[in-house]
């Protein structure tokens, strides 16, 4: 009989604040590189001590944290959550949606405090002074299904230019959408859409054309308007096995300088 041991544990970062006292005797060399894992919530614990090696309460901090790929661009920044039953342990939570789109590759973390004048307090990570640490971001622990498609791209659409020069338009790059009928597609696509201070109509189109050219035509799904107050906006259409390509258009006020940061399709 094959027997299987798990351990279910924490996983736990060690960090340091207030090093104007660290004793000599005391040096931690490295801080070990943490694994988190594609298709899951990963929850790693801080444990903050001071020079001494004892915990310090936590409870009155604006503790952050904030996670960066190999190009130091912003993965995911959150709250560090105090456990009020132990003394000087966070919890940090890097949510599932939050890796999906990215290559597995060794990604960078920052602990820091926000103080009340916004000013940022670092975290070391040892008492070398060291502010950032390394995770380990592995695929294959949970089912997967197609890759998230990301939409960043919009191209000003000069030969629909409103002639009155009133507003703008803007087409993103096509994406391809799996047929329904491949055995892989789920039959409809989900469109998270993340947006920057962008008052526009925005709508979404797609085409049966094979290819994508400059004679495409393209049929409007849907229309709908968004505030410079909006900051986020999840849409689900269903898809057919003849449609072939999705793309996001949208109109604004010329000279207007919100805009759709990216838009994530899911299939």
């Amino acid at each position: 009989m094959q027997k299987i041991s798990s351990y279910l544990y924490s996983n736990r970062i060690q960090a340091v604040v207030n090093l104007a006292a660290s004793p000599l005797e005391w040096r931690i060399v490295y801080q070990r590189k943490f694994k988190i894992y594609q298709g899951l919530d990963n929850v790693l614990e801080l444990d903050v001590k001071n020079a001494e090696q004892k915990r310090i309460d936590i409870t009155t901090y604006a503790m952050k944290f904030v996670i960066m790929d190999q190009l130091n661009q912003e993965v995911y920044a959150g709250d560090v959550v105090p456990q009020l039953d132990i003394k000087g342990v966070g919890l940090m939570t890097i949510p599932a949606t939050a890796l999906d789109t990215i290559t597995p590759q060794f990604l960078k973390y920052t602990v820091y405090i926000l103080n009340d004048d916004d000013t940022k307090t670092p975290v070391y990570g040892d008492t070398q002074f060291g502010v950032t640490g390394t995770m380990d971001l592995l695929a294959g622990a949970m089912p997967t299904g197609l890759t998230p498609k990301v939409i960043k791209t919009f191209t000003y659409e000069i030969d629909v230019r409103d002639p009155t020069w009133a507003t703008q338009n803007y087409h993103s790059e096509a994406i391809e959408i799996n047929p329904v009928n491949d055995g892989v597609g789920s039959g409809e696509v989900e469109l998270e859409f993340m947006f920057s201070s962008l008052a526009a109509d925005v709508t979404v189109q797609t085409t049966k054309d094979g290819v994508v050219s400059t004679a495409t035509t393209w049929a409007n799904v849907e229309t709908f308007n968004v505030t410079s107050a909006t900051t986020t906006v999840t849409k689900t259409y269903p898809t057919s096995a003849d449609t072939n390509w999705l793309r996001i258009t949208y109109i604004a006020q010329a000279n207007a300088t919100g805009k759709i940061d990216k838009v994530t399709a899911r299939l």
